[in-house]
């Protein structure tokens, strides 16, 4: 057993967590704007089943760089195991679909 608050032995805390759908959602979709490098209104995420694991269909944009399709590979790895560390359940798969480049935007000096 993961020792609990303090030490305290999760056997000795009465109870259970249930983390809803939507809670799911938002984790997912934080985790993947931030690795995306993409502001989290633009990101979806839909959640799913793969054999019993969680698996994860996140479209948005990525932040621009060279090789993405290397990097969202790498993003899609990150995702599923960050997700899968914050919830404590198994994340089967995460597929990205990209919809555009998120460009920094350049400040005028006057």
């Amino acid at each position: 057993m993961t020792p609990g608050p303090d030490g305290v032995s999760s056997a000795a805390v009465a109870g259970r967590v249930e983390i809803t759908a939507r809670a799911l959602t938002s984790l997912a979709r934080a985790v993947a704007a931030e690795r995306l490098g993409a502001p989290a209104k633009r990101v979806r995420v839909g959640l799913g089943d793969a054999s019993g694991a969680l698996s994860l269909d996140i479209t948005g944009p990525i932040a621009a760089g060279d090789d993405i399709v290397g990097r969202s590979a790498r993003v899609a790895e990150e995702v599923k195991g960050r997700v899968g560390d914050l919830t404590g359940r198994r994340v089967g798969s995460a597929h990205i679909e990209l919809t555009g480049i998120v460009r920094e935007r350049e400040t005028r000096t006057v």
